[in-house]
């Protein structure tokens, strides 16, 4: 409750200072190249602002890993957003120049790059380990127990040794982990007009910190590679960040 009427009270207090002076629309330019896309508009007052953004489809894989984390990276994940939505609210240092506290939800799908196939491969010729260790690609990898255990028995075993040892659901091979996150942070803007002027064209750089604060995926889940190793993926953080929008800007004066 208390959230909540903090909210009301920021959306209050800013729609009532806004006396609009202009009006944006831009999209990202770095969520094309994980292939998806990106929206926002701006509302701009004499000293705040908001907005509204959404994004789709983004693939944090492509362009080798851009948007993965480290252990992301290791772990060999193919983390995809279906959507990421939000608004924030700003305030003005000057009128190209602002910072502003934002708010976004985030919805993923994650899986591994190991299919079914290729780790009942890797049992076959001796590579998949039968013991619940846990780590990043090869790491911490030791040999199997035992060369005749049947596949299945194997990754149930894994499954229960997950929960136990780690707290951690273990995902089933060829299987998707879905989720979503909430975060709330900050973001300082710049725009420029490369045509000259005070309005128009608009390149917008940005860097953002989007912390998580909430997900209904709390605890880890397990994803098994090809060498038999656990690897533990915790709900995907934004974190810090930057990327440059363009669009068009227009002052109503």
């Amino acid at each position: 409750m208390l959230k909540k009427t903090i909210i009301s009270l920021l959306l209050f207090f800013t729609a009532f200072s806004l006396n609009a002076e202009a009006v944006s629309i831009q999209g990202g330019l770095s969520q094309p190249l994980l292939g998806g896309w990106n929206v926002a508009g701006t509302y701009y007052g004499k000293k705040f602002l908001f907005e509204y953004s959404h994004g789709t489809d983004l693939h944090f894989d492509r362009m080798g890993g851009a948007g993965l984390s480290e252990a992301e990276r290791k772990q060999d994940l193919k983390v995809h957003v279906p959507y990421t939505t939000g608004f924030g609210i700003g305030y003005l240092f000057t009128p190209n120049f602002d910072l502003r506290l934002e708010f976004k939800e985030h919805f993923y799908r994650v899986q591994s790059n190991t299919s079914p196939d290729e780790l009942y491969l890797s049992q076959a010729l001796g590579i998949r380990s039968d013991l619940p260790v846990s780590g990043n690609g090869a790491e911490n990898w030791v040999p199997p127990l035992s060369q005749n255990e049947n596949f299945m028995d194997v990754t149930l075993r894994k499954a229960v040794e997950s929960e136990f040892l780690y707290n951690a659901h273990y995902v089933m091979p060829g299987t998707t982990h879905r989720y979503r996150t909430r975060s709330a942070g900050l973001g300082l803007y710049y725009r420029i007009f490369p045509l000259g002027g005070k309005e128009g064209l608009m390149i917008e750089p940005s860097i953002r910190f989007w912390p998580n604060v909430w997900t209904d995926s709390p605890n880890p889940v397990a994803f098994e590679n090809q060498y038999g190793v656990l690897g533990l993926h915790k709900a995907h953080d934004q974190g810090l960040f930057v990327n440059v929008s363009i669009g068009y800007y227009k002052r109503l004066e």
